[in-house]
């Protein structure tokens, strides 16, 4: 009775530790697989038949090497875990029934039973399809940034936040001038060659950097090996994980710059010529309103024909300038003259327009508050009929159609007579 007892608990105890490792290779997530002598699959997790396709009951019993892209590689592979008792990362590839494939890293070891027979060989993949994109990626990734290294298009760097240039592409070495030699030798630091001026824009830069990790790029200058000095574009990073280690591009704007200095060259010279230009247009405008004030004095005389008559005559178009300052010149000379007669003679005027006839009216009115009598002369029929249809008062204005026959109206006025026969030149009474 007490040994059946102890068979039974016994039995009891080996299915739970049969469950406890079934339980454990389900819970994996890589494929687990057991191989017999004979090479074929004695158990499998669940994970074997997601990454085959196939189910675990056609699994167990079928051959391993038929599950994979190269089955003798994966015959060998096992075949050595029988005879080195394991084999680590042997990498094969997985044939789903889909024809998906999944790249696998094989980790196996031998296990045996309580008189240390070797029973078959514990396998476990590890699905590296991921970690090879990854791979592939900064494959890829470093084939870019060396082929923009190599191809010198911009200078690029790799330095320390100490000031040292650990490396560096030809571009780099052309535009600061420096050999090969020298930067294997730590010649070339980029401390050493910037000048002191721009080292607050280097410790700004590197503040942003261990904020950020980047910098934005900015202006500076670097001194040559021969001293002179080069202006650059440089832009920073950290590498992965450091802070104080990173790359940096660095791109020559000497021509850039140069092309600036010439644009200031030619926009200073352009300034300077308009500058002279627009002095020598003032200087011309000033002539041209001075000879304009003198063909306006010209174009409206006003002269003395006998004591105590003036005439003045108008040739042209009247206009408010012209004849403010006509009216000016008439009434200081008649004024100068103490002449009592002004004739105005409009012979030279070519129409009369409502604007024209309210000047000369404002000029005769102006002409009577100093007292003077005004005749106009030169009255054409067409411009006696134009004033009539203009409807402008002319009632109170002496008007006469030639200056010959104003001139006796002044005369007259005077006191004095014109008959026939006598001269211009007769004495005053």
């Amino acid at each position: 009775m007490k040994n059946r007892k102890k068979i039974k608990g016994e039995e009891e105890e080996l299915r739970a530790a049969s469950f406890y490792a079934r339980s454990l290779i389900e819970a994996s997530l890589d494929p687990l697989v057991t191989i017999g002598p004979d090479g074929r699959i004695t158990d499998v997790n669940e994970a074997t038949a997601k990454v085959t396709g196939v189910a675990r009951k056609k699994l167990i019993g079928s051959d391993f090497s038929d599950y994979f892209t190269e089955p003798a590689r994966a015959r060998e592979g096992y075949q050595k875990v029988f005879k080195k008792g394991f084999v680590t990362d042997y990498p094969l590839i997985i044939r789903h029934t889909s024809g998906k494939l999944t790249e696998v890293l094989y980790s196996a070891s031998v296990y045996k039973d309580k008189a240390g027979k070797v029973q078959g060989v514990f396998a476990a993949a590890r699905d590296i399809t991921e970690r090879k994109r990854a791979e592939e990626a900064l494959r890829e990734s470093e084939s870019k940034f060396k082929r923009l290294y190599d191809s010198n298009i911009i200078g690029v760097i790799f330095w320390d936040t100490a000031g040292n240039i650990t490396q560096g592409n030809s571009e780099f070495l052309r535009i600061v001038g420096y050999t090969e030699d020298d930067l294997l030798s730590g010649r070339v630091r980029w401390k050493d060659m910037t000048p002191p001026e721009y080292a607050p824009l280097d410790e700004k830069a590197l503040k942003e950097m261990a904020a950020t990790e980047v910098s934005t790029p900015f202006e500076k200058e670097y001194i040559r090996k021969d001293g002179s000095r080069v202006p650059v574009v440089i832009g920073a990073v950290f590498l992965k994980g450091q802070k104080d280690a990173g790359i940096c591009f660095v791109l020559d704007i000497s021509e850039r710059k140069q092309a600036e200095q010439e644009l200031r060259k030619h926009r200073d010279h352009l300034e300077e010529m308009v500058k002279e230009r627009t002095a020598e247009v003032a200087q011309k405008s000033e002539i041209l309103q001075r000879q304009a004030q003198e063909i306006l004095e010209i174009s409206t005389p006003v002269l003395q024909i006998w004591k105590g008559v003036v005439v003045a005559p108008l040739i042209g178009t009247l206009d408010s300038q012209r004849t403010q300052k006509f009216m000016e010149r008439l009434l200081a000379r008649i004024v100068e003259t103490n002449s009592p007669v002004a004739l105005i003679d409009i012979t030279g005027v070519p129409t009369i327009d409502t604007q024209t006839a309210q000047h000369l009216i404002n000029t005769i009115s102006a002409v009577r508050l100093l007292g003077a009598q005004v005749v106009l002369t030169g009255v054409r029929p067409a411009i006696a009929q134009t004033l009539v249809h203009l409807g402008v008062d002319m009632s109170e204005v002496t008007a006469r159609s030639s200056l010959a026959s104003g001139l006796i109206v002044a005369m007259n006025s005077l006191g004095l007579e014109l008959s026939a026969g006598k001269k211009a030149g007769t004495k005053e009474e």
